[in-house]
């Protein structure tokens, strides 16, 4: 029995031996096993990665790095520029209305106010001379051209030349984006990657303008402006312009709609001014452009995009949407303002309901249907009409008692919701949409500033640049009157300005007015002003009752400044030398 048992127990012995071996021998087959799927799967990719660099080379080479030097303005004093400074960014070759047909995409911003540009491929060290062919501040896009040909020609460095790469379509949530740019911190080039996170109407920060772009999740530096965005199939799906400041990777990118609509309006223009052009070419560099031809082929500047010239609110309360005479299954914004000079004017009124624009239902937020289930504010669809063209919207609107309203239109109906509901009709308006004109400019790149000198009294159009120079805190410490004007209030004639008094260049004939600066002009010897022009043209009257002797001037803050005709003229020269000051008005005002 013991020796029965010692067997028995030898056995077990073996038998739970013989189950480690084999669990072991299953964990070491497992582990193999991942380990293989592993080393397959990074062989996959090793392979593809090699590939899609041999697939690429030639891809990469139609990505260029931009070398732009700068001179801006100075507002404040604005017959002098500041000093100049260096930037670099990125751009893309695509085919664009240029001489060859074939250009380099880039950011506006990254030419803004440029006095020289250059770029260089992928991979060489060479710069070659390029100029801006069409610039669009409201989008922030711009077209270079390269009039060196052999920037377009097979270089020892690299086998392929750059080629243009096509413009994909606008890509989906969550799919996969690659961004080839020339960020910061480095001199080659850089590819990150990333998603798409949200597509909607975003500020534009480099000309305030409210229009699509996409949202990755990819590193987005500066340096990547003007960078392609490419999809899956290598196609351009985007330009990389702008990111979220104080947040991680969020960084925005400019989609194809917003570039094809912009390259459109570009071939437009150019084909309207082809009597000023330089000769066709039929492939890119083929001949460089003599020194007249470059001085007579200008940029082309995009007219911007357009809007209805309205301002909304959502209809979400209950009590609103019954007020306005709403049924329960019509959805629409109510029109709080119609622009005077805007498109919809005359067509639209303040308190209708816009409940349709081009037959897409307008939601009680304000946005409308985009690709499925997603939505974009109904500007969209605005943004994306050339000037000129029609747009079509369904309104609901109260009419008075007796009919005093005009229908417009359309079906019409009669209810009675209550004492103060009224009565409601629906119809259609069609009118012809063009860019907003603001009364404060938002931006004045590439252009010399305007202005006036007159007894050492500088006078000036109000711009937002003009208010920047107040720092980048411009909103609280600029002056508030002038603030309110820029952001709020709109033109009601066209060509109106609002003329300032920038500043007081000290002499004895302006003693005392020192300390005026940065005041709105209402009249000039009583007559109302509307534009520098117009104030120009009254300073230099001199005649009649009211401006034989003295020039008086009146602001909207109720201040008086009057300045001895006789003693400004013979100021006017010691004020010029002693200030620096090259020419009393600026090139637009001489006629």
């Amino acid at each position: 029995l013991v020796a029965a048992g010692a067997m028995s127990a030898r056995a077990s012995t073996r038998c739970a031996q013989g189950f480690e071996d084999a669990a072991a021998s299953l964990a070491r087959s497992a582990t193999a096993a991942r380990i293989s799927a592993m080393t397959s799967r990074r062989r996959a990719h090793a392979t593809a990665g090699a590939a899609v660099a041999a697939d690429d080379e030639h891809l990469l080479q139609s990505v260029v790095k931009v070398f732009t030097v700068h001179s801006s303005p100075n507002y404040f004093q604005p017959w002098q520029n500041k000093p100049q400074r260096e930037t670099s960014g990125s751009g893309v070759v695509v085919a664009a209305p240029v001489p060859g047909g074939v250009g380099i995409l880039t950011n506006a911003h990254v030419v803004a106010d440029q006095t020289f540009v250059q770029v260089r491929r992928h991979g060489s060290s060479v710069k070659h001379r390029a100029r801006v062919h069409a610039v669009g501040h409201a989008c922030d896009l711009a077209v270079l051209a390269v009039d060196d040909p052999s920037f377009w020609a097979e270089g020892t460095v690299t086998a392929h030349p750059p080629a243009p790469l096509s413009l994909g379509d606008t890509p989906h949530l969550q799919d996969q984006v690659t961004v080839v740019g020339f960020p910061q911190g480095g001199d080659n080039l850089s590819i990150t990657s990333g998603v798409v996170s949200r597509i909607e109407l975003t500020n534009y920060a480099h000309g305030a303008a409210q229009l699509l772009a996409i949202q990755l999740d990819a590193a987005i530096n500066p340096g990547n402006s003007g960078g392609p965005a490419l999809g899956a199939d290598k196609s351009v799906v985007g330009l990389a312009f702008q990111n979220l400041a104080n947040a991680d990777n969020i960084g925005y990118v400019i989609p194809t709609p917003i570039i094809r609509r912009f390259l459109e309006d570009v071939e437009d223009d150019w084909k309207a001014a082809a009597t000023h052009m330089p000769r066709p070419r039929t492939k890119p560099g083929q001949a460089v452009l003599t020194v007249q031809e470059k001085e007579e082929e200008k940029a082309i500047h995009h007219a911007g995009f357009c809007s209805l010239g309205i301002k909304c609110q959502p209809t979400d309360n209950p009590a609103m949407r019954q007020y306005l005479g709403m049924e329960g299954d019509e959805t629409g914004v109510l029109i709080t303002e119609v622009l005077e000079l805007g498109p919809a004017a005359g067509h639209l009124k303040k308190d209708d309901v816009l409940m349709e624009v081009d037959g897409k239902k307008v939601a009680n937020d304000g946005t409308v249907s985009f690709r499925g289930w997603e939505r974009v504010a109904f500007d969209y669809l605005i943004s994306l009409k050339r000037p000129g063209e029609t747009v079509e919207t369904k309104i609901r609107r109260k009419v008075a008692k007796g009919g005093e309203e005009s229908r417009g239109g359309g079906e019409s109906e009669s209810r009675s919701d209550g004492d103060d509901a009224g009565e409601t009709e629906t119809f259609t308006a069609s009118f012809a949409v063009q860019p907003r004109a603001p009364l404060v400019p938002v931006h004045q790149y590439d252009r010399l500033p305007s202005y006036y000198v007159y007894a050492g009294l500088v006078f000036s159009p109000l711009t937002q640049p003009h208010l920047q120079e107040f720092g980048d805190d411009w909103f609280n410490t600029a002056p508030r009157r002038l603030v309110d004007r820029a952001l709020n209030d709109h033109p009601t004639s066209p060509g109106q300005e609002v003329v300032i008094l920038s500043q007081v260049l000290a002499d004895e004939v302006n003693a005392g007015y020192q300390g005026m600066h940065d005041l709105e002009v209402r009249a000039v010897n009583g007559r109302e002003v509307k534009s520098l022009r117009e104030l120009k043209v009254e300073v230099e009257k001199g005649t009649g009752a009211k401006g034989g002797k003295f020039l008086r001037l009146d602001f909207v803050n109720d201040r008086v400044l009057v300045i001895s005709r006789e003693e400004a003229e013979r100021a006017h020269g010691r004020i010029m030398a002693k200030h620096r000051v090259p020419s009393r008005m600026s090139p637009d005002l001489v006629e």
